[in-house]
Order: C-alpha cells, then structure tokens, then sequence
C-alpha cells in the first residue's frame, strides 16, 4: 500500500509540473513578446497621411524640429536620409481651434504629413532619425555632422511638443 501511495505521489507531482509548465506558456507576460513593427516604417512606395497630435503652446518647437531635421539631413550624403528629407515636404497644419486630448486633456492642435511617396528605407520616427537607425544621422555615435548635444537639443523641442500619433492613412489617387 505504501508502495502504491508513493507512486501515486509521483505522478501527481509530474501531473502538476505538466500542467504547470502549459499554464506558463500560454501566458503572454511570461513569454516573449515579438517585437512591435514601427508604425513609422512604410513598405509600400505608396502615398501615406500621418496625423500628429501637438501641444497648442509648442507648435513653434515641433515645427523647428522638423525644420531642423530637414536643415541637418542636408548635410549628410546619405540617399535613404536625402529620400526623407524630400518626403518632408507637404506638412500641414489643420485650422481649427485647440481642442483637449482625451487622455492627457493636454490642448492640441493637428498636424499632417502627406508624404508621396514615403520613404521605404527608412523610420519617420524622430529617435530613428536621430539616434538609432545605422542609415540616420547617428548622434549617439557623435556624428561630427550633428553632434550629441545639437542632437539631443533637437529631439527635446519634439519631445515637449507631442502628444500623440494619429493612424496612418494609406491613400489612393481616384480619377485623373
């Protein structure tokens, strides 16, 4: 009998390992998670709007990043950057009144970037752009071109100015 309780012990404590192990891996916070795709990286070569959320009293320094992003791909070589730049062209500014973000009740004005064709090679994100792609302008690296602290003065006037992204919206030309 003792022989018998023992592996009957056994193979419940195996049971419960099993199920314990199934339990673990179905659970999403204890594994991995894939990496999230830049919504700021397009594939397609087709027209693309992004809407920008900004602070209605810093929508002088977002459009000074912007500018100055411009300003500093112009120095570089780079094809992907200059291809950017150049998408960069067609920002806008939507003529309505201030209006309060739901979530931070921040008050917010809009911005839209048509981009046509956008870039493929590259992230419109500011950090990209800025500090993370190989292809960017690599201020971490210090890049004499835009060295670390013009880079980090830059992304500062962005940084304080946005609130939030809106989806991107790819379009389609209709008609002629």
């Amino acid at each position: 009998m003792e022989r018998l309780f023992l592996v009957t012990r056994k193979r419940t404590a195996l049971a419960a390992l099993i199920a314990l192990f199934a339990l673990m891996a179905q659970r999403p916070g204890l594994a991995q998670a894939p990496a999230q795709a830049d919504p700021l990286k397009f594939t397609a070569a087709t027209p693309v709007l992004i809407g920008w959320q900004v602070k209605a009293d810093k929508t002088q320094d977002f459009e000074d990043f912007w500018t100055g992003l411009r300003a500093a791909i112009a120095k570089t070589e780079s094809v992907e950057l200059k291809s950017v730049a150049d998408s960069l062209t067609k920002i806008y500014k939507v003529n309505i009144d201030p209006f309060p973000e739901p979530n931070t009740k921040a008050m917010v004005v809009i911005y839209l970037f048509q981009l046509d064709p956008p870039s493929t090679t590259m992230s419109y994100s500011p950090v990209a752009l800025i500090y993370t792609d190989p292809n960017g302008l690599r201020a971490a690296l210090d890049n004499p071109k835009m060295p670390r602290a013009e880079a980090d003065a830059l992304y500062d006037k962005f940084k304080n100015s946005f609130v939030s992204i809106n989806p991107m919206w790819p379009l389609t030309k209709i008609g002629g």
